[in-house]
């Protein structure tokens, strides 16, 4: 008798086991079908985050390097036209990336639309990193300006 009620509870135990693996990846699937699988990349296709969407589980502890203005699509000629210290918007509440403004020679107004941003962020009492401008974009937070940061889902099987 002892025997046959060790065998029973055995087996309970082995159906609960096999009920909850089954459980388990019906939720999992259910989240992949509804879209709950979500990553970013950089525009240069590096990993910067995995999660669902709205709570990143992983972020990348490298931030992207930023991009240079050949890389944003202006020829090697408009970059070679652009001087000086360029502008440097660190992420909002609206705006999850850094960007940047870079100038043309000659027309460099950098500290003058700073200047107008501080006063714009004093008069809306914005709190948050405040916008710098900087000659070294490089050695500022690097960060991407555009395109914005690629998002992808996935659905997990």
């Amino acid at each position: 008798m002892f025997t046959g009620v060790c065998a029973l509870a055995q087996e309970l135990n082995e159906g609960d086991i096999v009920k909850r693996a089954i459980l388990l990846i019906a939720a999992i699937c259910c989240c992949a079908l509804a879209g709950c699988f979500e990553w970013t990349e950089d525009p240069h296709g590096n990993l910067q985050s995995v999660g669902v969407p709205g709570l990143p589980i992983w972020k990348s502890k490298t931030p992207p390097a930023p991009m240079t203005p050949t890389e944003m699509g202006f020829t090697p000629e408009q970059a070679s036209k652009m001087s000086g210290p360029v502008l440097v918007e660190p992420p909002t509440a609206s705006v999850k990336v850094y960007r940047y403004h870079y100038y043309q020679s000659g027309q460099n107004n950098c500290q003058e639309d700073l200047k107008r941003m501080l006063a714009d962020r004093a008069a809306s009492n914005e709190t948050g990193a405040e916008p710098y401008c900087t000659d070294t974009p490089s050695s500022s937070p690097p960060v991407v300006s555009t395109p914005p940061a690629v998002k992808g889902n996935a659905f997990v099987f």
